[in-house]
């Protein structure tokens, strides 16, 4: 047969003919189409040649058996689908949406979703065929560190508590394997929404969050939204504060310096902030040359934080008992009203103001 034809102004043009890769990658693609309509189990290699309107012996010219052209289809479609949910995780702004959206990308789209039958039916090709069992495996592995990746980010950044993510990324893969398992083969059990939920819940509990975190990234999308911190910045808020206190009682500027952020104000006069770290940290030492020491306790300590946003409010109640340099011992009872930044995954003070509530 000839690879020529004529062109309307009856020249002639080449008609381009397929690599080998252009030519494998079609097999592999109309396979999976069988393999979606047939099963593995019932899909044979003259069923994917006659979908591509081609003999069988070209088939076998590509792949030496059916187990290879299976296995290969199953790899092919499987890394493109792992493929696009790294894309979608590597927009996502936070570990927290990372996490969510690991979630709703890898459970399916509902109990005919195609992709999932590919994977459910995978499964059980690979008891049976050593190609797509090492395959399969892969595969799963590869999920598997992706969801590690984004709980050791969280862990980076102080949005997540894990002791173990490659621990955790495995059960919340289980997880979201039984239970897609459960929402193709069972009908009515539960819905997509369910199902979402019931990982969402797990994977809170992973990393040492609230279902009611997930529920704040959808729920309100338009400007900062606050609510209780995780317990990883409920304990780095907690130890901001000490750290702050340990600056004090040790008239240490680099200790109590580093709590504050570069454009931070402090406010212990009302109406006359200190702005930027610069210029507070010349004030508070010029402050403690006025004491032979000071103890810093904080009492009740009440965050509300954005966690995606990386913004927190805080009051904070404070008893004080310094020695002056010259003068008698005193006591103030005061709350700071803090608003707090993460900035490189350290929670830092924006604002500290004082509001005294009695002094001696």
């Amino acid at each position: 047969m000839s690879h020529r034809s004529a062109s309307s102004n009856g020249s002639v043009r080449a008609v381009k003919k397929q690599t080998v890769e252009e030519r494998r990658a079609e097999i592999l693609e109309v396979t999976c189409q069988v393999v979606i309509d047939r099963g593995f189990a019932a899909t044979r290699i003259s069923d994917v040649a006659k979908r591509l309107d081609v003999s069988s012996s070209l088939i076998h010219y590509h792949f030496d058996s059916k187990e290879q052209l299976l296995a290969e289809a199953f790899a092919h479609y499987a890394r493109n689908d792992v493929a696009e949910m790294e894309a979608e995780i590597a927009s996502a702004p936070t570990a927290l949406a990372q996490l969510d959206r690991i979630i709703q990308s890898y459970v399916p789209e509902g109990s005919d979703d195609v992709e999932w039958m590919l994977w459910i039916d995978g499964w059980g090709e690979a008891l049976r065929n050593p190609l797509m069992k090492r395959i399969s495996q892969a595969l799963d592995e590869q999920t598997d560190d992706l969801l590690e990746r984004v709980l050791e980010h969280g862990v980076d950044s102080g949005e997540f508590v894990c002791a173990a993510p490659a621990a955790s990324a495995m059960r919340l893969t289980a997880l979201v394997d039984g239970l897609a398992v459960q929402f193709a083969a069972h009908e009515g059990l539960m819905n997509r929404e369910n199902l979402i939920e019931h990982v969402r819940t797990v994977a809170a509990a992973e990393v040492g969050l609230t279902l009611a975190h997930f529920q704040g990234l959808t729920s309100d999308p338009v400007g900062p939204r606050f609510m209780a911190p995780s317990a990883a910045t409920d304990a780095a808020l907690r130890q901001l504060i000490a750290r702050y206190c340990d600056g004090v009682l040790r008239t240490d500027a680099d200790t109590w310096g580093s709590t504050w952020a570069d454009d931070a104000e402090w406010e212990l006069k009302a109406g006359a902030p200190v702005v930027g770290k610069t210029d507070i940290l010349a004030a508070w030492a010029k402050a403690m040359k006025g004491f032979k020491w000071a103890v810093q306790t904080p009492g009740a300590c009440v965050f509300e934080v954005d966690e995606a946003a990386g913004l927190g409010h805080g009051r904070i109640t404070t008893h004080e008992r310094f020695a002056r340099t010259k003068g008698e011992p005193g006591n103030l009872l005061a709350v700071y009203h803090d608003t707090y930044r993460r900035v490189a995954g350290q929670w830092l003070f924006a604002s500290r103001r004082l509001q005294v509530i009695e002094a001696s």
